[in-house]
């Protein structure tokens, strides 16, 4: 049996391309710093997960080693909308023998190890996993075996996507069970609620 797999989708950290509804308020320059530490929380909370990881970047530069490097495998998203990109990511790690495949975002500054491990474990017992983000989408989807269905006729960044993949889950006749409901970092109001919590 295949190893835990943990896919993390990322953007190279360069001013203007990174958290743009974020930086419409705060500037390019403080966006680029949270997005920094975004990364250096997502890296600390994966890097003591028992699985294989890999992070797929929208574009490979030599400093991409430098953002995960030890235990990681730095790989290329293929060209499409995010839909395309997760199913290619499972499609390719899915061939490679991983059962077990999470992936998560580096927008979400509340994940912890237990919730990780939690989603692991519950793939012993349903098809699918799911981390509910505020804002109607996920922070985190899990799945013990490839179905690439998931990822079609979805609207991508809209509050329907967390339910809407709940529903093409269920008339697949697949199983699916939701982990605690986090916030990502998307815009000024996700900031101060994070900054406040801090």
């Amino acid at each position: 049996m295949g190893k835990n797999k943990l896919i993390i989708f990322a953007k190279q950290p360069k001013l203007g391309k990174v958290k743009t509804r974020l930086a419409t308020t705060i500037g390019q320059d403080k966006t680029l710093k949270i997005y920094f530490e975004l990364l250096t929380i997502t890296k600390k909370v994966t890097s003591v997960i028992d699985a294989e990881k890999v992070v797929y970047w929208d574009i490979l530069t030599y400093h991409s080693q430098n953002e995960f490097e030890f235990g990681y495998e730095n790989k290329i998203q293929e060209i499409g909308d995010l839909g395309f990109k997760m199913e290619k990511a499972f499609q390719n790690e899915s061939k490679l023998g991983a059962k077990k495949i999470v992936i998560i975002g580096t927008d979400c500054p509340y994940l912890t190890k237990d919730i990780l491990e939690a989603a692991y474990s519950e793939l012993d017992h349903f098809d699918f996993v799911l981390g509910p983000a505020l804002d109607g989408g996920y922070y985190l989807l899990g799945m013990k075996e490839f179905f690439p269905f998931v990822f079609h006729s979805i609207p991508w960044s809209t509050e329907n996507v967390l339910s809407l993949t709940i529903d093409s889950i269920r008339k697949n006749k697949r199983t699916v069970t939701l982990l605690e409901e986090l916030s990502d970092i998307d815009d000024i109001d996700d900031l101060k609620i994070w900054k406040s919590d801090i």
